[in-house]
């Protein structure tokens, strides 16, 4: 196997992983114990919530329970990825225990540590994205162009709204891989996700309700599928019925070193919606992959850490969840090993050098109206400034291998760390 093939590996394992802790979530993850560290407000407001996926560190009921621990001592909300359970939403079948179990068991240990909830509802195989997962046997083969399923994925957001009211309900998680696999498929989820939106805001209007893009295939920059053109355009499919724009997004998998990714890469996809722009998953290795993947270091990944919290302010973002506060223990065999070093802090929980910008970034007053008051202060400064003073013009992201831009700047212009 070619060694850039590890990318789309490193991706897959992605949420592979996640629907592994799903999988392995537990009654346990109660927090009768949890004590909530006081936090010491400095620095400028933000404008986003932050939080971690419920991908625990290790596959245990400590685990779990120690990730929900950092989540809420360390961020405002906990992300979890689960896929549908059609047989208990299609027509005429009823919610079972253990689905209800499932979602009373996630409210509950988020509620008992002051943590709000963001759900990924995925409908697709995260091994072949251009099919459903977990379908009944007697639906095998089907799309969401079938009225069952259609009917049952509906069904089930209306209910993960109406008993858990999230923050944010993402359905359909990286839907541009799916479109890039089979696009019949993809306009049949489309459908079916714009029913879901209506019926969703209906029984909760609080809740923002989005699908996710995965940026760095968006962009066509993964080196080893075949490059093409932004897909901006599939923006356009979701008009009038998404709350935000939600991008996960992994750049090492896609560039040698922190410093090559371009100084636009994020600021670019604010030319093409005026909606927020929402990190539902974030990720930058620590240190080098498997067949020379990547470069990273440390170093890398702080410098990372902070550009993507300069992009975040700069774009007034309501949502950064970093895909893992830990180093994942059972990460070892391929693919999973290309995740090793994606946490924040190592196995035996040792911070980084990303972690004090985590931690720094954390202790900002989260107000969004502060954020954005003071986001447009900015904004009229700088468009005040000569235009000599201005940032060039870059070209558009480059994977890997390529001339790709090194100087490591944020979307503001901010020299690199």
């Amino acid at each position: 196997m070619p060694p850039r093939s590890r990318i789309s590996l490193a991706l897959l394992a992605l949420t592979l992983v996640a629907v592994l802790a799903s999988a392995c979530r537990t009654e346990s993850t109660g927090g009768s114990s949890f004590t909530k560290r006081p936090r010491q407000e400095a620095g400028e407001p933000r404008s986003y919530l932050l939080g971690f996926s419920d991908t625990p560190w290790a596959l245990t009921d400590l685990g779990t329970r120690q990730t929900y621990d950092l989540a809420a001592n360390y961020g405002e909300l906990i992300l979890v990825q689960r896929s549908p359970n059609w047989a208990d939403f299609v027509p005429g079948a009823t919610a079972s225990d253990d689905v209800r179990h499932e979602l009373t068991t996630v409210r509950d240990a988020a509620k008992s540590r002051g943590l709000q909830v963001a759900i990924v509802l995925d409908p697709f195989d995260p091994t072949a994205r251009d099919k459903l997962q977990r379908l009944p046997p007697t639906l095998a083969g089907k799309d969401l162009s079938n009225a069952e399923l259609r009917t049952a994925f509906v069904q089930e957001a209306v209910f993960i709204a109406r008993n858990l009211r999230p923050a944010y309900l993402v359905l359909g998680n990286e839907v541009n891989a799916t479109f890039e696999r089979n696009p019949g498929t993809y306009l049949s989820y489309v459908t079916a996700y714009k029913e879901a939106y209506d019926a969703v805001k209906a029984a909760a209007p609080e809740t923002q309700v989005l699908p996710s893009f995965q940026y760095e295939e968006l962009l066509g920059v993964i080196p080893d599928l075949p490059p093409h053109p932004p897909r901006w355009q599939l923006l356009k499919d979701f008009q009038g019925k998404m709350d935000a724009v939600g991008i996960t997004t992994y750049p090492s998998f896609a560039f040698n070193v922190a410093r090559k990714v371009p100084p636009t890469y994020y600021s670019a996809i604010r030319e093409q919606t005026p909606l927020p722009i929402a990190f539902v998953g974030a990720g930058y290795a620590s240190g080098p992959g498997r067949d020379n993947l990547n470069s990273s270091t440390p170093a890398e990944q702080r410098r990372f850490l902070l550009r993507l919290f300069e992009d975040a302010d700069f774009l007034g973002s309501p949502l950064v969840v970093w895909f893992a506060e830990r180093d994942l223990s059972f990460a070892t065999a391929p693919p999973y090993d290309l995740l090793a070093s994606l946490g924040l802090r190592d196995i035996g929980d040792k911070p980084k050098e990303s972690w004090p910008v985590w931690e720094t970034t954390v202790n900002r007053r989260y107000d969004p109206i502060a954020a954005e008051e003071l986001r447009q202060k900015k904004a009229k400064e700088a468009a005040s400034q000569p235009a000599a003073t201005a940032p060039p013009s870059q070209p558009a992201a480059q994977p890997s291998g390529t001339a790709a831009a090194s100087t490591g700047a944020g979307a503001t212009g901010t020299p690199a760390r």
